[in-house]
């Protein structure tokens, strides 16, 4: 739905709807690839998918949380610049850089999960029972698992969190103020038809409409956070417990758990966004009711083809006054959401 949703919406085609969008993408190579296999592999008596199912299913385990950290943190970065530095954003961050860097966000997360065709394979086990027991396991002499391990904890957890706190910090702390300098009276502008019209009020609406996206983004990170936590916590007390006994049975439910909290933090993502974003609902009661006006041949389908071209990024109308003393920047135009100040022909002089 979400995919669907922010390919077809006009109402959703902004920067970051586009990179929620990928994340989507990650979230159901997980629910396609690793949610079964991982059953299969822990619950089953033995690995009944092949060898090369076995790479698959270890390289895209790899590749969507490796992707989803990194795309957390593309946007993070992105929403930084639009709101603390909106004019550098402006120069910086086309749609085309921005394409390429989403592109080198998934190469450089396949680059990082490839070397699971080397070292992943199934191994097969003769029992007791004269029965072959095969298994889908890393070859521990292939590779290094507690520098595998410390790595990603600290480069795919720890300091992606730590850079993500930092920077929605600084965010929080540009929309405290600004909400503070629009607290005041604020400017009246005067348009050529006569029409009084106060351009603090615009503005308090495209601020209100970034503070819903900021406590979605932060929700979806938080998220992100706790239920990886288990899964983190897991491996760290596996190399450096004591007492972690990898044979018991214990331990094997819990790493069973550990993955499948950490496959939930993909099926609440899109929950967060249907929660949490009124775009999101509005956009696909659009395309509900597109798609039933257009069944119908009724006049609704004609609505439906142009009835967002006026949207702004965050779902505030742009149907301003020529002559008002605030433009709010098209999505069409540039990925950030900034208030460009232009000339006011007549100003009112009311105080």
């Amino acid at each position: 739905m979400v995919i669907f949703v922010v390919t077809f919406s006009r109402r959703l085609r902004s920067i970051t709807n586009f990179f929620l969008a990928n994340l989507a993408v990650a979230d159901f190579c997980v629910g396609i690839f690793c949610v079964y296999q991982t059953l299969t592999n822990y619950l089953m008596n033995s690995w009944q998918l092949g060898d090369f199912l076995c790479k698959v299913y270890m390289f895209v385990h790899a590749l969507s949380y490796t992707a989803s950290i990194l795309i957390l943190v593309v946007v993070c970065t992105e929403r930084y610049l639009a709101i603390v530095h909106p004019i550098k954003c402006r120069s910086m961050l086309t749609r085309s850089r921005l394409r390429i860097v989403i592109g080198v966000v998934w190469i450089v997360a396949a680059v990082y999960a490839s070397p699971r065709f080397f070292y992943v394979e199934t191994i097969s086990n003769r029992l007791n029972t004269g029965d072959v027991d095969i298994i889908c396991v890393a070859n521990i002499k292939k590779h290094n698992k507690n520098v595998l391990d410390a790595v990603n904890l600290v480069f795919l957890y720890l300091l992606p969190l730590f850079l993500m706190c930092c920077l929605y910090t600084r965010i929080a702390v540009g929309l405290w103020r600004s909400g503070a300098t629009l607290g005041g009276p604020g400017l009246v502008a005067r348009s050529r038809n006569g029409r009084v019209h106060h351009v603090h009020t615009s503005s308090k609406n495209v601020l209100r409409a970034r503070r819903g996206v900021i406590r979605m983004l932060i929700a979806v990170v938080m998220m992100f956070a706790v239920c990886n936590l288990p899964q983190q916590a897991r491996i760290v007390w596996r190399h450096w417990g004591p007492n972690y006994d990898r044979t018991s049975d214990f331990s094997t439910l819990l790493t069973v758990s550990t993955f499948l909290i950490s496959y939930m933090n993909s099926c609440l993502n899109p929950l967060l966004y249907a929660f949490l974003s009124r775009n999101f609902r509005k956009g696909m009661r659009e395309l509900l009711h597109c798609k039933g006006a257009r069944t119908h041949g009724s006049a609704l389908a004609m609505a439906c083809a142009g009835g967002d071209q006026n949207r702004h990024e965050n779902g505030i109308s742009t149907h301003l006054p020529h002559s008002s003393v605030v433009r709010l920047s098209s999505v069409q135009d540039s990925p950030c959401t900034t208030q460009t100040i232009t000339r006011q022909s007549t100003y009112s002089r009311n105080t």
